[in-house]
């Protein structure tokens, strides 16, 4: 499906229309932007070539952090984190084109967008996401500072489990902190997209390790923790009624960060 470029593939992934947020609460956990699109393969390279100029173009407009963006590859598929700092940045949809306007990387950009037009791609989704409260952990001791893959958990849940399901990431991040897991992880609530759907992320650097020396259940097993873990599992699995596993791979050369 060929779909209609909006200014700029990056553009399009850091607004989001401000009614969807119409009736949110005025205060909960960090928000962000997760979007999804799915590349033609003979349009690969030309994809990632003109997110690169996209890359160099900021880097020339010296962007800030409100500006940055981190992107994932899963096969054809490309997904794109960008963090929301204020809500009132839906309100300016131009704010990303008219931050390189007059400097050194507006030419580039242009030059970016024209080179979206001629591609073959698909918006799979558009969400915008929250990391409520209590639903983010961070190790004492990370097993590595390297960020490459990210593993994503991702639960559709049963109607009226929405307190429920607070109380069992919690204990989710609980568990983690209980028996020294390694790797950080968080979950996240969808507010606009797949509404019901939460998706629980943890980040690694070596699949060898991840699935090998530092094996979650391998450390549930080590802590004797299996009869706690089966129980929370159990518990989880009443509140589901879909999950889906996948694999994504960090593109630092396809992200922009200027605090990096």
């Amino acid at each position: 499906m060929r779909t209609r470029l909006v200014l700029s593939i990056l553009l399009a992934a850091l607004v989001a229309p401000s009614a969807a947020f119409a009736q949110e609460e005025a205060e909960r956990g960090p928000l962000g932007e997760w979007n999804i699109w799915r590349v033609a393969p003979d349009d690969a390279a030309a994809f990632e070539a003109a997110v690169k100029k996209v890359v160099e173009a900021s880097t020339l407009a010296a962007l800030g952090d409100e500006h940055a963006w981190y992107i994932w590859q899963n096969g054809s598929s490309y997904g794109l984190y960008g963090p929301v700092a204020d809500m009132a940045e839906f309100d300016d949809p131009e704010a990303f084109v008219r931050a390189h306007q007059g400097t050194a990387g507006e030419a580039m950009l242009m030059e970016a967008f024209e080179e979206f037009n001629a591609m073959d791609y698909e918006v799979v989704s558009r969400e915008v996401v929250e990391i409520p409260p209590g639903w983010e952990y961070t190790p004492e001791q990370l097993y590595t500072e390297e960020l490459g893959y990210a593993a994503f958990y991702e639960s559709w849940m049963k109607p009226g489990t929405e307190m429920a399901a607070d109380e069992a990431s919690k204990e989710w991040v609980a568990f983690m902190k209980e028996i020294g897991y390694g790797y950080r992880a968080h979950g996240l609530r969808v507010h606009f997209g797949d509404v019901g759907r939460l998706l629980y992320i943890t980040y690694y650097a070596d699949p060898a390790d991840y699935y090998g020396a530092h094996d979650f259940m391998k450390l549930v097993e080590e802590k004797g923790a299996g009869e706690k873990w089966a129980d929370i599992m159990t518990r989880w699995n009443a509140l589901v009624t879909r999950y889906e596993e996948s694999t994504w791979m960090y593109r630092p050369d396809l992200s922009y960060d200027p605090s990096m």
